[in-house]
């Protein structure tokens, strides 16, 4: 009888195991099936985009009007992020797609680089229809094999990965997808829509980057601009960094040496408890302060802080204009600029964290100061008068300055700049102070943290 009873129970543990081990495969097999049709959804979202990126990209190319070619370009510019967003929701990491991104990412730089420079009355250069040539016969390859595997999906049902056995992709789908990736040749036609990727990700990276000057690349200097001539040793860096943070409230401190960092503006690095900073080879500033303590109750409003924040600057030899404030609520974040004769030189600028609990920075970084800070000469034609004439009729002028700016093409301009209201927004608008063209609009966005730029 008792022998009767386990057997029975026995029997109704394996009948529950299977039952179980039948429910898994299922909700894997299930889960399997919802990764490829989401896959395929956004593969063939992106093959749609892909191709009327090519589709633009050779109109802009054909055009001889400069207000179609500014058309085409512009819609090429917009479809590559159309194109990127698809390519986000395949698992690039399996799959290997980051030079097919890279190369859309360059690709839409480049047509609003040249499509904002052609709106302005430039001509493409010869060098600069020549990369675009080249970047349209590199989209055409692309395309093409994309295309190709819509059309295998369609007509021979290309699945989105190899077939492999149910038990093993229950047990190890994304390792299956991952070794499938390294396993496949790069050539001969593709097993399936991951591998066909990868083949051309293979392909996009054996070509050189195409060279240009677009909006990535609009602040990029090949040495720091600012930084004075001298060159600092160790034991100099330690002075610097020891009157930093005396100036800034942290009397009687001796951080401690934490290595090297590299580049232009690259220095010895410092460490005390929670601070961390960086005092330039060259030059022998600090370029990068961070307090990551615990910060207390609040104890000052923003006004109290920035006017303690203004001493701390002076005391540390800055003169510059505080041009944003973000309250979040234990800590401001500033930006201050450089200003002369009337001037603000916007690339120029010190960034700054503080503490709402005693006012003591706990946030520096003076990078950008130190990479564009430089003497320039700027030839300015337009009276204040004659470039407000440059404004949208109904733009209602509220304050106004001569600021220099940086823009597309990896330069900079003076330029008016125009804050006031249009339609109940508010905006700010800036007039080359040259040749009076409209280099920029920024949309000024208010909230309780302070106001954006959008």
């Amino acid at each position: 009888m008792r022998r009767n009873f386990w057997l029975g129970v026995l029997g109704a543990a394996f009948v529950l195991s299977l039952g179980w081990g039948y429910n898994e495969y299922r909700q894997a097999e299930n889960f399997r099936m919802t990764n490829e049709n989401q896959y395929q959804r956004s593969f063939k979202d992106f093959a749609s985009h892909l191709d009327q990126l090519e589709t633009d990209l050779a109109k802009g190319r054909v055009a001889g009007a400069p207000s179609q070619k500014v058309l085409y370009l512009s819609q090429a510019g917009s479809m590559t992020q159309s194109a990127m967003k698809d390519l986000a929701q395949i698992p690039a990491e399996q799959a290997g797609l980051s030079y097919v991104g890279e190369f859309l990412n360059r690709t839409g730089d480049f047509t609003r680089s040249l499509a904002y420079r052609v709106s302005v009355g430039n001509n493409p250069t010869p060098e600069e229809e020549k990369t675009l040539a080249d970047v349209h016969e590199r989209l055409l390859l692309v395309n093409q094999n994309v295309q190709d595997l819509v059309t295998r999906v369609d007509t021979e049902n290309l699945a989105w990965t190899s077939e492999a056995s149910p038990w093993r992709q229950r047990l190890s789908f994304w390792k299956i997808e991952k070794a499938e990736a390294a396993a496949e040749s790069a050539d001969g036609p593709a097993s399936s829509v991951r591998s066909g990727l990868d083949q051309l990700n293979a392909s996009l990276q054996k070509l050189p980057p195409f060279s240009y000057t677009g909006e990535l690349e609009t602040r990029s200097v090949k040495e720091p601009l600012g930084l004075p001539s001298q060159e600092a040793n160790k034991d100099k860096a330690l002075e610097v960094a020891k009157d930093f943070l005396n100036k800034i409230g942290y009397p009687g401190s001796n951080p401690e040496f934490a290595g090297v960092t590299q580049g232009g503006l690259g220095g010895y690095l410092w460490k005390q408890g929670d601070i961390f900073m960086t005092v330039s080879k060259r030059g022998g500033v600090v370029t990068i302060f961070r307090d990551q303590r615990e910060l207390n109750e609040r104890t000052l409003n923003a006004d109290q802080a920035k006017t303690k924040v203004a001493e701390t600057l002076k005391a540390l030899g800055w003169k510059l204009v505080l041009t944003s404030t973000e309250d979040f609520g234990g800590y401001l974040q500033l930006e201050y600029v450089d200003e002369n004769e009337g001037v603000r030189y916007y690339p120029d600028k010190l960034r700054l964290t503080v503490s709402l609990d005693n006012g003591q920075i706990i946030g520096y970084d003076s990078t950008p100061y130190w990479a564009y800070h430089q003497k320039r000469n700027f030839n300015k034609k337009l009276s204040l008068d004659q470039a407000r004439t440059k404004l949208r009729t109904g733009f209602q002028v509220k304050e106004t300055r001569m600021a220099v700016i940086p823009v597309m093409g990896n330069r900079e301009v003076m330029a008016y700049e125009f804050r006031g209201d249009y339609q109940g927004e508010e905006y700010l608008v800036y007039i080359n102070a040259e040749n009076g063209i409209e280099e920029k609009i920024q949309r000024i966005i208010k909230t309780p943290r302070g106001e954006y730029l959008q």
